[in-house]
């Protein structure tokens, strides 16, 4: 099955909180924002629903969305992830340069590190000014990163392109309990 390129995920601001997958899944399919799994052996990947183009805002004058499943072309889908008892850390190639959340120093390569470390070693990063570990948590990623241990992935949405519509986030929240926010992540 096909992978989007371009993702906009969304995740609840409390980062380590467990958030039940069928919970999510049963107030998405309540507001319409999706339908059916898109493959039998995947239950976590579904069809956008008949309400998805009035849940997402789009920014553009006349963005093109593919609803309907493609074989290895673009469209656009949702995925819920299954509770983890870890706390992932979520980035691409898009990720934006950051600052110590301890001395406000840039760090050039400390994104680049994080991308590329397991998630055991996340919390071992190092600022390279003030020497104290670096929180991935912490920083303000500027909506290109994030960590959390449950999230809805929206497949097929350009940096930018959309954000979630307060009657999707509000949805979320009473799910969880908690607020939630939104990033761009570009995997290649």
């Amino acid at each position: 099955m096909w992978h989007a390129e371009y993702r906009l995920y969304l995740y609840p601001v409390v980062r380590d909180k467990p958030i039940s997958a069928s919970a999510l899944k049963t107030a998405l399919q309540a507001i319409e924002f999706i339908s059916e799994p898109l493959e039998s052996n995947n239950a976590d990947r579904y069809k956008v629903g008949e309400a998805f183009l009035s849940l997402i805002c789009f920014m553009g004058c006349s963005p093109n969305i593919e609803s309907e499943p493609q074989e290895n072309s673009p469209f656009c889908y949702v995925e819920i992830t299954q509770e983890s008892v870890e706390t992932y850390f979520i980035a691409g190639h898009n990720v934006k340069k950051i600052n110590c959340h301890h001395c406000k120093e840039p760090q050039s390569k400390l994104a680049k590190n994080l991308l590329e470390a397991n998630q055991q070693s996340l919390l071992t990063q190092k600022c390279s000014v003030c020497g104290e570990c670096i929180d991935p948590s912490k920083i303000n990623w500027r909506k290109s990163a994030f960590t959390a241990r449950s999230w809805v992935l929206i497949g097929n949405i350009y940096e930018s392109e959309a954000v979630p519509d307060e009657k999707l986030l509000s949805t979320l929240k009473q799910v969880s309990g908690c607020e939630w926010e939104y990033a761009y992540v570009r995997m290649k």
